[in-house]
This record gives structure tokens, C-alpha cells and sequence, in this order.
């Protein structure tokens, strides 16, 4: 309910920039990679202690964009919608002391933002623009044991974001941000994610 709630909300924030004089919608695809780290739960921090191992913080995660940009170039503010889906490679649960693997963990993210887009550069022929982002999806982890049973949990996800946009022609741009994941149930095992990274985008 409440995704759909905020997915109604950034489609009428954008058929509202859809009203204005001279407008242009330019779609996009993507490619995005970076580290992703995790904020661990107290109860995941009570699980290490207790079962005494050591849970992965970090990840490498890559993932594929899609979505719409609609406003004048030439303007300074243009809005759009992103859609991100985002994967992480495996990092290892380990013993402490002996550093013997006990399970895999990876995570998985979906999500919808509406982006602001900003004009900061000072010329016409290119643009770099500061990106504002928020929306929300789902998260999920999935622990892989080594000699228990394997394990998914998803929650939904508040995401906000912020970052650059380097135009390098009027196809491609470059992409640098950092993306806060949230997930809001009760007893998750993370609090936080957060990506730091970047990518390419393809523009129709």
C-alpha cells in the first residue's frame, strides 16, 4: 500500500512538469556499479555475538537503470522518474578466531525514485547536473548456509539519493551518487545500506 501510494505521487509530480512550456521527454537505460555497504540491526549484532561470527559489511553491487527525464534542456531544473534494480555478489559469514566460512549472504534492491535534476554547469553545449533523488522499493537479503538451510527476507525500502550527471554527448551520460536503502520491518537484520558508485546512461 504504501509503495503504490508513493508510486502515485511521483506520477502526478511528473505529469505536473508534463504542464510546462517546451516540454521534452527523453527516456533512458543504464548500467550502475559501486560498493554497497550494510548498517547491521542490534538483533544481527546480538546473532554475532551470541553465535560468535563475523557478518560481511561490504559488497560489490551492479545493477541496470531505466526510466524518463521530461523538461527543457536549455532549462535549469528537469525532473524525471528512475527505475534501478540492483544485485550484490556474495560476501562470506565468518568464525571468528578461525575465519572458517559458515554462509554466503547476498542482497537484492528494487526501487522507483522520482530524481530532480539541477543545472550546475556553466555553458550550454553539455550539462552537469546535481541529481536529488527519493522513492521507495524492496530489499531483500538471502543467506546461503554451508550447513543450514538457506534464507530470503524482503521488507520494503525507502531509498533516497544523491549525486552528479556528467553529459558526455547528448546520448551518454555519466553517473557518480550515493543511494541510502531503509528498510522499515520490524526485525530486519539490516537498519541501513548504502551504495556509493556510479554508471553510464544511454539517451533517447
Amino acid at each position: 500500500m504504501k509503495s503504490n501510494i508513493l508510486l502515485t505521487s511521483m506520477t502526478v509530480l511528473l505529469a505536473s512538469v508534463a504542464s510546462a512550456n517546451a516540454l521534452e521527454y527523453r527516456p533512458f537505460v543504464g548500467a550502475n556499479m559501486g560498493l554497497q555497504g550494510a548498517v547491521y540491526s542490534n538483533h544481527a549484532k546480538d546473532f554475532e555475538r551470541f553465535h560468535h561470527v563475523d557478518l560481511p559489511t561490504d559488497f560489490f553491487a551492479f545493477g541496470i537503470d531505466a526510466g524518463v527525464r521530461a523538461g527543457a534542456y536549455d532549462e535549469i531544473y528537469n525532473g524525471g522518474i528512475t527505475l534501478t534494480a540492483t544485485k550484490t555478489t556474495y560476501s562470506k559469514v565468518k568464525q571468528k578466531y578461525t575465519e572458517a566460512r559458515v554462509a554466503d549472504i547476498d542482497s537484492f534492491n528494487i526501487a522507483a525514485t522520482y530524481d530532480n535534476f539541477i543545472r550546475i554547469s556553466g555553458d550550454k553545449e553539455s550539462r552537469i547536473d546535481l541529481v536529488l533523488g527519493i522513492g521507495a522499493g524492496m530489499m531483500a537479503y538471502h543467506v546461503d548456509g554451508i550447513r543450514s538451510t538457506s534464507n530470503t527476507e524482503w521488507s520494503f525500502a525507502p531509498e533516497f539519493k544523491a549525486g552528479l550527471d556528467f553529459e558526455l554527448t547528448k546520448h551518454f551520460t555519466l553517473s557518480a551518487n550515493a543511494r541510502a536503502i531503509v528498510p522499515l520491518r520490524d526485525s530486519y537484520d539490516t537498519d541501513m545500506s548504502y551504495i556509493v558508485g556510479g554508471g553510464v546512461k544511454y539517451m533517447f
